[in-house]
């Protein structure tokens, strides 16, 4: 029974040392936004076709606020250069090779057509949008990995916790800067509506 309760705390543990990651910012339309909108964040292929939906909420006056938690139910292994990042495209290394899985996270808007407040291919539609950063401007991944990893580049090092993480990269002048982080708040969603 000792051992039991041990596990499961050790279990409890290493569920909790998962990094969550907060996108806020602004929704831009030139429409007003229809009922039953929700922002969402979801796991997509290497096709960029969504999967699992991690989480979604309800904008509230044209803005957005979303934390992704947990885990996604299907990860793959982190290999460099397997994911395209904005700025560094695949030209990459993962430290350790081995060993690492990962999903990659999407954010998307949909009407939820069905009021049941999660996202169903058919019954629901789906926004065209572009996600960027405002201040200064540039572009957002997120990534899960379900262990601490680092990417490298070009003089550039990034720490990637167990978890969400926000790869950014913004252009404030000549050279681009890179990121990985677990709090953004000047994102810009540009949707069309269907």
């Amino acid at each position: 029974m000792r051992r039991l309760v041990i596990l499961l705390i050790g279990l409890l543990s290493v569920a909790t040392a998962q990094q969550s990651a907060t996108l806020s910012g602004i929704i831009m339309s030139e429409e007003e936004l229809p009922a039953g909108t929700r922002v969402a964040v979801h796991v997509v292929d290497n096709d960029n076709v969504w999967g699992q939906e991690v989480v979604s909420v309800v904008p509230v006056a044209g803005t957005f606020s979303i934390t992704i938690r947990g885990e996604p139910s299907v990860l793959s292994p982190l290999r460099s250069g397997a994911v395209l990042l904005p700025g560094l495209q695949n030209e990459y290394l993962i430290a350790p090779e081995s060993g690492i899985n990962y999903a990659q996270g999407r954010l998307t808007m949909y009407v939820d057509g069905n009021d049941n407040l999660t996202f169903d291919r058919v019954a629901d539609n789906v926004f065209i949008g572009i996600t960027t950063l405002e201040e200064p401007i540039g572009f957002l991944s997120l990534l899960y990995v379900d262990r601490d990893a680092t990417m490298s580049s070009t003089g550039v090092d990034l720490e990637l916790r167990a978890g969400w993480n926000i790869f950014a990269v913004r252009f404030p002048g000549e050279r681009p800067e890179y990121a990985t982080q677990a709090l953004v708040d000047d994102a810009v969603l540009d949707v069309f509506l269907p």
